[in-house]
């Protein structure tokens, strides 16, 4: 990517997150300690700003240059999911999605577990690398993790700490159970 485009693209960037915060330019430059000039030179792409100024200006919304740059590859793409922009990956006990699988550099992945009736995960637990939060959204299910079993019903949640390994059991000989499960995507060292 040439500097003009990727300046270009810094400064669309900025802009986007401005108005997504509800923030005029003179009210970004107000906050940040610098000209609106300098805010509006950098949106359009006519100035590639230094690091310190970036910074110094995305302290008046107030963001992180990682983030700022995390956001930059996934930031244009889909913002709301259904059934038509999610990948169902088929599974031993039905399926399972996950909003944004396709987003570059994303920070968070939010998984529906779907279970067919008298069905789980299998002998070998499932383990994850990452810590996870998950709800039951419907169904009775049976949760395994390390030594410990609960049947969950719906409204009831679980934390599993990363590398903890887990078995979920869907309870029911005639309807599906369905959990939502949250996890924090950390970047490598």
């Amino acid at each position: 990517m040439s500097q003009t485009s990727q300046t270009y693209t810094l400064g669309k960037r900025l802009k986007e997150i401005r108005e997504a915060n509800g923030l005029s330019q003179r009210e970004l430059a107000k906050r940040a300690g610098v000209t609106n000039s300098s805010i509006s030179m950098i949106e359009q792409g006519q100035v590639s700003p230094s690091v310190q100024s970036l910074e110094k200006v995305l302290a008046g919304i107030p963001m992180s240059l990682s983030h700022f740059f995390s956001s930059m590859n996934g930031g244009s793409g889909d913002v709301f999911f259904d059934q038509h922009n999610m990948v169902k990956h088929d599974k031993l006990y039905g399926f399972m999605q996950m909003i944004g699988e396709d987003i570059t550099n994303r920070n968070v992945t939010l998984k529906h577990f779907y279970f067919d009736p008298q069905t789980d995960t299998g002998e070998t637990p499932m383990m994850s690398h990452f810590d996870q939060a998950g709800w039951v959204c419907q169904g009775d299910i049976q949760m395994t993790i390390g030594a410990k079993i609960k049947e969950l019903s719906p409204g009831e949640g679980f934390y599993l700490a990363a590398y903890t390994p887990c078995r979920v059991r869907n309870l029911s000989e005639l309807n599906s159970a369905q959990i939502v499960v949250a996890t924090e995507v950390l970047a490598a060292p």
